[in-house]
């Protein structure tokens, strides 16, 4: 008998050898290998997801940010407005309120010089009636 080497495939072993393959192949799958992309989808989708949901809240606080400073910038300008406005209103007031004032320091005036006048006029008067007065009691004093 010569020995050799018989190189065609068994059939039977082929066989066998498969099915115990894709059996392992199914029990790895279903037992390993599906769990753990399931675990690792939903780690993915919470890390993920996280990040989405960060960066959608950065860019939500960025908008808010901007809507607010430009609110600021309108209250600024509106209460420049509204403090022009009151300041202008006050100016007018002051300035009709300080007319008024001279009109009734002028009438004042008018009136006290109006008085000083009129009591310069009656002392004047009186004044001659005095010098008569103290002249005759001069003389009466001079000749007694």
């Amino acid at each position: 008998m010569a020995s050799g080497l018989n190189l065609t495939p068994d059939i039977t072993v082929l066989g066998v050898q498969a099915g115990l393959f894709l059996a392992n192949m199914f029990v790895v799958k279903k037992l390993m290998l599906e769990p753990y992309l399931k675990v690792r989808e939903l780690r993915d989708q919470k890390t993920g997801g996280s990040q989405d949901s960060a960066q959608a809240l950065l860019q939500k606080a960025k908008e808010l940010d901007a809507v607010i400073s430009q609110k600021m910038k309108d209250a600024h300008k509106g209460a420049a407005e509204l403090r022009e406005k009151i300041k202008s209103e006050a100016n007018q007031v002051r300035a009709t309120l300080v007319t008024k004032a001279e009109l009734e320091a002028k009438s004042d005036q008018q009136a006290l010089l109006k008085s000083i006048s009129e009591n310069l006029k009656e002392e004047k008067s009186r004044l001659d009636q005095t010098v008569s007065t103290i002249s005759d009691e001069l003389v009466r004093l001079a000749i007694s």
